[in-house]
């Protein structure tokens, strides 16, 4: 009797502590707009990769069109440098911009790339 006792003691006395996780990745989100324009673009490409000469030559990690509200959403990344870019024509005029981001683990990044007339 005291060994069945003292057994369901050690299966119901001890519970086991949940951890979360440790955070490895960043969040990236970017939102391109024209300059001197209020709005962000939806539905326009914005790319990313992982080094200038990549970005150079259309190597992207993701391609991503934004949404509705102009957001092109990357999810997490792994920590270190990320190369962006868009290119878009609005009424006929032709408009790029490109940026550099680190990211770091445990941020969750918005950026806002400003498209110039190409």
């Amino acid at each position: 009797m005291v060994l069945v006792l003292g057994s369901a003691f050690l299966f119901t006395g001890c519970t086991k502590e949940e951890t979360k996780p440790a955070v490895t990745s960043g969040g990236l989100i970017v939102k391109a707009k024209l300059a001197n324009s209020t709005g962000f673009l939806k539905n326009v490409n914005i790319g990313l990769a992982t080094s200038q000469d990549n970005l150079d030559n259309s190597v992207y990690l993701q391609d991503l069109k934004s949404d509705a509200n102009g957001n092109a959403n990357f999810g997490q990344l792994n920590p270190g440098n990320y190369y962006y870019d868009c290119f878009t024509t609005v009424a006929g005029t032709d408009y790029y911009g490109e940026g550099q981001v680190q990211i770091v683990k445990g941020t969750d990044l918005t950026l806002t790339l400003v498209l110039e007339e190409d």
